[in-house]
């Protein structure tokens, strides 16, 4: 990595071991830009569902479905509202204010 390698997958192994062994994994999530989002994200959420959110956070879009769940799921419902006001898309609020198939209000969404 030191020596400028680019393969995805090296970087979500190095990426599993920050996280692992808990050596400044934000910081890590935040900056490095070569590392699989769905892949870390997936891997996060059950040691640390925050830091799944911030790698999720990082799909630019492509992984809103798995961070609205994480959210969800965890309580993370400061972070999701950050996260829909920065991101400014009527088509992701109208995913997590949906009403239920029956029309029925979900549970989450007067937490949010």
């Amino acid at each position: 990595v030191a020596t400028g390698n680019r393969e995805v997958a090296t970087h979500n192994a190095i990426g599993k071991i920050y996280v692992t062994l808990n050596r400044d994994p934000v910081s890590f999530l935040n900056n490095n830009q070569f590392y699989d989002p769905k892949v870390l994200g997936k891997f996060c959420e059950k040691l640390d569902p925050s830091l799944a959110f911030t790698a999720y956070r990082r799909g630019a879009g492509e992984c809103d479905e798995d961070l609205i769940q994480v959210c969800q799921e965890n309580g993370l419902f400061k972070d999701l509202a950050r996260y829909l006001v920065e991101k400014q898309d009527l088509e992701t609020w109208a995913t997590v204010l949906a009403l239920g198939e029956d029309g029925s209000e979900p549970p989450h969404r007067r937490s949010l």
